[in-house]
């Protein structure tokens, strides 16, 4: 296994990587399919597709400086994906939602939940998926589950969970990053949209069988991730030995908006963007 520990290597002017440069450039847009509103951005660059997948706490605009950074270079589709507690089925909805945007074969990235959902996709339609790339997730949902915290969301209304949520991100710092979650999570995703796909975790059954081959795999970790611990890291690296590994410094949870340089040199690598 190649593990590879990335600081700021290749510098992608950042600074011009806004949200609003994003929805300048690439506005989201609202498609029906099999009967769900879905919102995605798409960039409809020149080159082969990537789908992207956010975390439980993101949107299709959640990865606004990787559509920025590799929309020209590639046909990026990033998904809103709807709430589902059936892993199958939200596997099963991404696909549709290429076949409903004409895209055939694609590479696949999902960050948190999204690479969860990422590897279902990879596992039930592996002719679909060419390279796969799962960031600061989990190949077993078990040791984020707890019965207590279940119980929490299940006891909980919609508001009760989002505002909460929001609670903690106000008494964090002022900065950029707590802008634009402010935002995306608290102002774009719905309160229902939000507590479905965090019991979406709590529910999430164990990916059986086999998947495409690791080779073609990179896994994407953080050293100081605070919702997957070293434990689960370790975890994933022993059961994908032979997939890519590139750990980013200091990159939390989000890697790709705290530490965009690092985390678009590490995918744009691996999907042959440089």
């Amino acid at each position: 296994m190649k593990v590879i520990t990335r600081h700021l290597i290749h510098p992608f002017e950042t600074h011009t990587m806004t949200l609003m440069q994003l929805r300048q450039t690439y506005p989201r847009q609202t498609i029906d399919v099999n009967g769900a509103s879905v919102e995605i951005v798409r960039t409809r660059g020149s080159g082969p597709p990537l789908l992207l997948l956010p975390g439980a706490q993101g949107t299709a605009e959640s990865f606004y400086r990787q559509l920025l950074a590799f929309g020209g270079q590639r046909d990026v589709v990033s998904i809103n994906y709807p709430g589902m507690n059936d892993m199958a089925r939200l596997a099963d909805m991404v696909v549709a939602i290429a076949d409903a945007q004409g895209v055939g074969r694609f590479d696949i990235l999902g960050s948190s939940l999204g690479g969860y959902i990422a590897q279902w996709v990879a596992a039930r339609h592996p002719r679909r998926v060419d390279r796969l790339v799962v960031g600061n997730s989990f190949h077993d949902p078990r040791p984020s589950q707890s019965k207590e915290r279940l119980d929490a969301l299940e006891n909980r209304s919609p508001e009760q969970v989002k505002l909460e949520i929001l609670e903690r991100l106000l008494a964090t710092s002022d900065s950029e990053f707590r802008q634009v979650m402010l935002d995306l999570m608290g102002v774009q995703q719905t309160a229902a949209g939000l507590r479905s796909r965090m019991l979406a975790v709590q529910r999430a059954a164990v990916l059986e069988g086999a998947m495409l081959d690791q080779d073609r795999m990179l896994l994407l970790e953080c050293d100081n991730d605070p919702l997957i611990p070293a434990s689960s890291r370790q975890a994933a690296r022993e059961h994908f030995p032979r997939a890519r590994v590139a750990s980013i410094a200091g990159g939390g949870h989000y890697p790709y908006i705290l530490k965009t340089d690092a985390y678009n040199e590490a995918v744009g690598g691996f999907l042959g963007l440089h």
